[in-house]
Formats: structure tokens, sequence, C-alpha cells
């Protein structure tokens, strides 16, 4: 339980230090939801803030299809390679690290890589295809709703 309250003190620290929040144009104020695959089973949520026209950071839950873990929560940061690629809309491309605890008493952390492409059919949804390697990581599909 220490761990899981020293990580959100951390992430609030960053979102205290981390000065000017610049305005919700290409990412951020979405929510994601996920079905992931892999040997991990999952569904899984977060929602997106924009810290930089590029980076985006998420607090996040998922819960497990079986297993012990069956509940975790943690955040997520994503870097947008859009503006980099001179990619146009209604693409987008990220790659980004998530953390998580596991909320199941064993008080462990798990940590992932990810990358992920969206598609937009509109200003407001999107479709999500993302894959990773880590802890608990595992590709999948979903939705993204920018709001």
């Amino acid at each position: 339980m220490k761990k899981f309250i020293t990580f959100f003190v951390l992430a609030g620290l960053f979102f205290a230090l981390s000065g000017k929040v610049y305005a919700q144009e290409n990412h951020g104020n979405a929510l994601n939801l996920f079905v992931k695959f892999g040997e991990y089973p999952s569904i899984s949520g977060n929602y997106e803030f924009q810290v930089h026209p590029d980076i985006t950071v998420s607090p996040e839950a998922r819960i497990w299809f079986g297993g012990n873990n069956t509940l975790a929560i943690g955040a997520r940061g994503d870097y947008y390679f859009d503006r980099l690629l001179k990619l146009a809309e209604p693409w987008d491309i990220w790659g980004g690290v998530d953390a998580g605890f596991f909320l199941n008493g064993d008080d462990n952390l798990s940590l992932n890589l990810h990358a992920g492409v969206e598609y937009k059919f509109s200003d407001t949804f999107g479709v999500i295809f993302e894959f990773g390697g880590g802890t608990t990581s595992a590709g999948g599909i979903g939705i993204a709703l920018h709001l």
C-alpha cells in the first residue's frame, strides 16, 4: 500500500511541477477503452491529459479475465510521433510506458512498454490498435472517445 500512495504522490507532483498545460488540439481529453489479448487477456481504460503538444499522461485501470491479478491501477505516458513524422489526421501513432500496482494484496508492480495507432472516424470517435511488452502487457484493440 505504501508503494501505491508513493506512486500517486509522485504523479501529483509531476502534474504540479510540469508547468504550462497546452491546448487540447490533437491529443488528450480522450477516454480510451481496450480489450487486450495475449498471455494476460483483460479490459482496460485510461483518460489522457495533454501536458505537451506531443505528450499525454493518463490514469489507468485494468481488469483481467482470469488468474490472480484481477485488478490493477496505475498511470501511463505516451509520446505522439504525428508532428515528427508529419502525419496528417485522421491518424495518430504513439509509443509509451505504463506502470501500475495489482490490488490483489500482493502489492506487485506492473511495468510495460507499448506502441499504438489510432484511426479517427470523426472528431469524437476513433479505433485503436496497440501492442506491447513487459510484466503484463499484451496487444489489444479499443475505441477512443475524444471529449
